[in-house]
């Protein structure tokens, strides 16, 4: 689930498999150049496949967007990896 919470300021709803959280909110910035994703959800087929559904339904060129984790926590940060890109 994608919410506009403010003009270019994005909610997307990542589901937590098997944990009692039930999902996180990760957070998009757009911007003209660059944009900002907060915080990705655990390293899961499940997390993956709601961030990049939301991505592609905001128009996120990932290849221009920088992350910005919150804390190191799995659900947190288990996704950047997958996200990251060497540009």
């Amino acid at each position: 689930m994608i919410e506009e919470i403010l003009r270019n300021l994005y909610k997307i709803e990542i589901p937590l498999p098997e944990s009692p959280l039930k999902s996180l909110n990760s957070y998009v910035i757009k911007a003209q150049d660059r944009n900002l994703i907060i915080d990705t959800g655990m390293n899961r087929e499940e997390c993956l496949n709601a961030m990049i559904s939301g991505l592609r339904k905001l128009a996120v060129d990932i290849k221009k967007t920088d992350f910005f984790i919150t804390h190191l926590h799995s659900d947190h940060l288990g996704l950047v990896s997958s996200l990251a890109t060497d540009i």
